[in-house]
């Protein structure tokens, strides 16, 4: 009898917890106000997946910078081939 009341509460404070750790409530409204995603990434030549996460505004500044060095690098290209 002790061994099923030992085993009763292992499994429900296992339970328990396993349900606290979930990731929801306000911690999880205030990520989707900040625009928080993550996403899983392979790296070539490989099947393990890394997972990237970012705000809205990391990708805001990522996307703009992107803009600036295609625009910097067909500047230089431009520049080159006119010699």
């Amino acid at each position: 009898m002790k061994l099923n009341t030992l085993i009763l509460l292992v499994f429900s404070s296992t339970f328990l917890i396993a349900c606290k750790s979930n990731d929801s409530g306000a911690s999880a409204n205030n990520k989707a106000d900040k625009g928080y995603r993550c996403k899983q990434v392979r790296s070539l030549g490989s099947n393990i997946p890394n997972t990237y996460c970012s705000t809205k505004k990391q990708r805001d500044e990522a996307r703009e910078k992107a803009k600036r060095d295609l625009r910097d690098a067909q500047r230089v290209t431009t520049v080159n081939s006119g010699n």
